[in-house]
């Protein structure tokens, strides 16, 4: 199932995906996904306070990003509005030397 999620830059859109988020874990599936990571990277780096879940959801999954990554394929998001271009990468693996 395809989700489309609108304007998460903007005040109205973190209060949609708050809602969408009150009984969800994760945007798609039940582990972190790709999809997780494509809005992880779309909300501004603001304070998300005022948005209960989207701070839960967002905290969680900058911790798996920074743990051990997310491996999961997800769904398909699609992030329409003006919600900036931006690449996340799994974090490179330790180096063993």
């Amino acid at each position: 199932m395809a989700v489309t999620l609108y304007n998460v830059n903007s005040d109205a859109g973190l209060k949609k995906l708050d809602e969408y988020l009150l009984s969800r874990s994760y945007i798609t599936g039940y582990q972190a996904s790709k999809d997780d990571l494509t809005v992880y990277g779309a909300i501004p780096k603001q304070s998300l306070d005022a948005y209960v879940n989207v701070s839960r959801w967002y905290k969680h999954i900058g911790a798996l990003v920074r743990i051990s990554g997310v491996s999961g394929e997800g769904s398909g998001v699609t992030i329409e509005g003006d919600a900036p271009a931006c690449d996340i990468a799994t974090p490179p693996a330790a180096d063993s030397k």
